[in-house]
């Protein structure tokens, strides 16, 4: 048997370690004598060395417990190895936006990528949908489903020749989930109204538009490059922002390559 300060140089571990795991019943000596001292035995040395091997991969001592009091330790092991998996996609994209920090500190800006450009919105006709959505992952479902019902309500109705649609949001405020939203797409004429979808006539208007090439979730870095623009040129925001999407997923298999035209109406 050893005193707690012999077992504490074998197993290169200090006693308040020792001590705090006793305290918390996760690894508690062989034998306590009358005088309060700790003794550890050599299968001892194992048992710490398995503990201080789960900890030093950062497995709570909690889940650390329950193997010890007999749970199945692969079902364990797995959970443990997918919160991992997960906390390391996460760090790779702290770690892809620190790199990106470190390179505006040396001189770069991400407002370089973009370009802003006075255009002027169309006047047309256009079919459109209002709605609310789960989330952002089911504006492709809701446009497609859109446009299957104008179809067979307007079968010859045809699209512009030069595509134009948008969606503008409803609420006043960023929405993560049930988001309102109203998809429009430009058409030759007026045609057959139904519950969901309606028609209207929207007039020609000034706007300032800026292109995001990138993932939907970097859009706000485009938003935060058009509304300094706007406002360091001496305009002023003149009706709702429309988001066109020109490349998305129905073309493109890689995120990088999806393109977005912010569209904000000025005067």
């Amino acid at each position: 048997m050893f005193r707690i300060g012999e077992f504490s140089r074998l197993a290169k571990t200090t006693i308040k370690t020792l001590r705090f795991y006793d305290e918390i019943d996760l690894f508690k000596p062989t034998f306590v004598d009358d005088n309060g001292y700790r003794y550890y035995s050599i299968d001892d040395l194992c048992k710490l060395q398995f503990i201080l091997d789960l900890r030093n991969c950062g497995m709570p001592i909690d889940d650390i417990e329950r193997i010890l009091k007999g749970e199945n330790p692969q079902s364990i092991f797995l959970n443990y190895k997918q919160e991992l998996e997960k906390s390391l996609n996460e760090n790779k994209k702290n770690l892809s936006l620190i790199n990106t920090f470190i390179n505006i500190s040396k001189g770069g800006n991400f407002m370089n990528n973009y370009q802003a450009k006075e255009i002027m919105l169309p006047e047309c006709i256009v079919y459109y949908r209002k709605g609310v959505i789960p989330s952002m992952a089911y504006i492709t479902p809701f446009v497609l489903e859109t446009g299957e019902e104008v179809k067979k309500n307007n079968p010859t109705l045809k699209c512009l020749k030069e595509d134009y649609n948008y969606i503008v949001y409803g609420a006043d405020e960023y929405q993560e989930k049930d988001v309102e939203l109203e998809y429009a797409q430009a058409v030759e004429t007026y045609g057959k109204e139904s519950e969901n979808i309606k028609f209207k006539k929207i007039e020609k208007e000034k706007a300032i538009s800026v292109l995001h090439k990138g993932a939907y979730k970097d859009l706000g870095k485009a938003y935060a490059y058009t509304i300094n623009w706007i406002k360091e040129n001496g305009y002023t925001i003149n009706g709702k922002i429309r988001e066109r999407y020109i490349n998305g997923c129905w073309n493109k298999k890689d995120e990088k390559d999806y393109l977005t035209e912010i569209q904000v109406p000025v005067k």
